[in-house]
């Protein structure tokens, strides 16, 4: 069996988590530009709301399988190993007085599949954090969307509406194995034109640059960020006048 597929089928839980997590993120701060106030970090073995307020932070460990809510220095465990996973989210909710999402049933996470999960994380979320600093201007975090479960940077141009979207996917219901996208928008056909010295030029649903993880995951961080920012060099072309 294709190794690169498990990960995609071994997170279905941890996702519904962290869509739970990510709404209650919302409740708790304003909105913020780019949907910042849905998204997570990965830091260092969790997944993580970052501290909000200076008061709160949600966390899910990936090593242990717990998630803490921390508020003014009280903590409260859900083993999400274990069962009845809803009714013990439940607790946290109503004890701060949010509102519990609404959420598809939950079985109790693996711990062997978050551990798993955690070695493509950590190699995928350092490889954007290190290419993030090679960039300049207008830029985002790189966050961990629930939805797609991807993680992700947007570069912006001057230009209203003009921007480069760069991430790593563990896999989707289309691409079940994960990959590397490279997406200028809006975008320009002539880029077609452009040699990629790795991956290919993808035109269904997205329009950039896709690359198969499989063709970076045995290169170092230091070489899969510069890989990307190579990629990332070639797209800044779509809003070249001289292609």
């Amino acid at each position: 069996m294709n190794e690169n597929i498990l990960i995609f089928n071994k997170i279905k839980e941890l996702r519904k988590v962290c869509k739970i997590v990510s709404i209650l993120k919302s409740q708790l701060i304003k909105e913020l530009p780019h949907y910042g106030h849905n998204a997570l970090f990965l830091n260092d073995d969790q997944i993580t709301t970052g501290v909000l307020n200076n008061t709160t932070e949600i966390t899910i460990h990936l090593i242990t399988g717990q998630l803490l809510y921390f508020h003014n220095e009280q903590s409260s465990f859900v083993n999400l190993t274990e069962h009845n996973l809803v009714k013990k989210l439940e607790r946290i909710v109503i004890k701060y007085e949010l509102e519990m999402p609404q959420t598809e049933a939950l079985t109790s996470l693996r711990g062997e599949d978050l551990y798993y999960y955690l070695s493509f994380a950590k190699k995928a979320n350092k490889s954007l954090k290190l290419f993030r600093m090679k960039l300049r201007g207008h830029l985002t975090h790189v966050h961990l969307w629930p939805d797609g479960f991807d993680f992700s940077l947007e570069w912006f141009t001057d230009k209203r509406d003009q921007q480069i979207g760069i991430g790593i996917s563990p896999g989707e219901n289309q691409y079940e194995t994960p990959y590397l996208y490279v997406n200028p928008s809006p975008f320009d056909e002539k880029m077609l034109e452009q040699q990629l010295f790795i991956g290919q030029w993808h035109m269904s649903g997205w329009n950039g640059i896709k690359v198969e993880w499989k063709e970076l995951q045995n290169k170092t961080v230091r070489e899969i960020s510069d890989n990307i920012y190579d990629l990332f060099l070639i797209a800044q072309l779509n809003f070249s006048k001289e292609k």
